[in-house]
């Protein structure tokens, strides 16, 4: 059985891929903290510190999700984003680099910055206006650049508006979903603005294919090629909660937001990927997990 290394196994997209990759390949899962509910061989390490020493001697696969990607927090501190983001970037690709392995390296849509509100293609121009962003563009292009220098093949899987059960506090389906649970009135920063939401599952489906099938250097969009606006979002989960919930805008926090964002996934569709799980259904079972947490915390 072959082995694949997962960096940040502990994070959101971690605990949904880990049991799909389990029923073919030997996991191997790096992160800054154990977990005994996760059965995998699991290795205790900042990615800006691991090396070859730490890993098995046989990786096929590289998986690597560990970043730091709270807006907020990467803002406040440019040393520690960049010595996980980049650094540790690079010292997976150095793994990769010596053990011949695939990898597939978690992107964001952040990466285009401001765009004309058209389903962006791969292609389109880069302007990351964040650290977070600009981290993650410096990871695609030492991604690309390992793969054309030592014949690797690495997959560059550019994330949009990701949500589902057990998703980062930090993310705004997060946010929506907690105050209709805890709260009457939903407040939120700019209400209109809209973006390309995509359940959880299909990421993982997205990850999983490119792991198989992708050949070379490649980067691919991953999102549904329709945008919602937040309004849009509460209203949906609101309904789903069948409580009478108060919508209200404010001023909105980060002014480097696009006003629409949509993702052109037409690239990935030609290895044989598509949504599955729709916007609707995604909501639904990601309000009923978080609403069966509470029930039980």
């Amino acid at each position: 059985m072959k082995t694949v290394l997962v960096t940040g196994f502990n994070g959101f997209i971690g605990s949904h891929l880990i049991p799909e990759i389990q029923k073919k390949f030997h996991v191997v899962g790096v992160s800054n903290s154990k977990n005994s509910e996760i059965n995998i061989q699991q290795i205790k390490q900042n990615i800006s510190k691991i090396n070859e020493k730490h890993i098995p001697k046989k990786i096929s696969k590289i998986i690597h999700l560990a970043a730091i990607s709270n807006l907020d927090f990467c803002q406040k501190n440019p040393d520690k984003v960049f010595e996980t983001n980049i650094h540790g970037t690079h010292n997976i690709l150095e793994l990769a680099r010596k053990k011949d392995s695939d990898l597939v390296f978690m992107s964001t849509s952040h990466v285009f910055g401001k765009t004309n509100n058209i389903a962006i293609k791969e292609n389109y121009p880069k302007n990351p206006l964040s650290l977070y962003a600009a981290t993650k563009l410096s990871g695609e292009i030492m991604c690309e650049s390992y793969a054309n220098s030592y014949g690797l093949n690495i997959g560059v899987a550019r994330l949009f508006s990701l949500f589902g059960p057990n998703g980062p506090k930090h993310s705004v389906t997060y946010n929506i979903i907690q105050q209709i649970l805890n709260k009457h009135v939903i407040t939120l920063g700019n209400i209109n603005a809209k973006r390309d939401f995509l359940y959880i599952k299909n990421v993982i489906d997205a990850i999983l294919i490119i792991m198989k099938k992708n050949r070379g250097f490649n980067d691919y969009n991953v999102g549904s090629g329709k945008s919602h606006s937040l309004m849009q979002i509460c209203t949906k989960v609101k309904n789903i909660s069948k409580k009478n919930i108060t919508i209200e805008g404010i001023q909105q926090k980060f002014g480097n937001n696009s006003y629409e964002v949509k993702s052109n996934s037409t690239k990935l569709k030609k290895l044989g990927w598509k949504p599955k799980t729709t916007l609707d259904d995604g909501l639904k079972l990601t309000y009923l997990w978080y609403q069966d947490q509470l029930k039980h915390n």
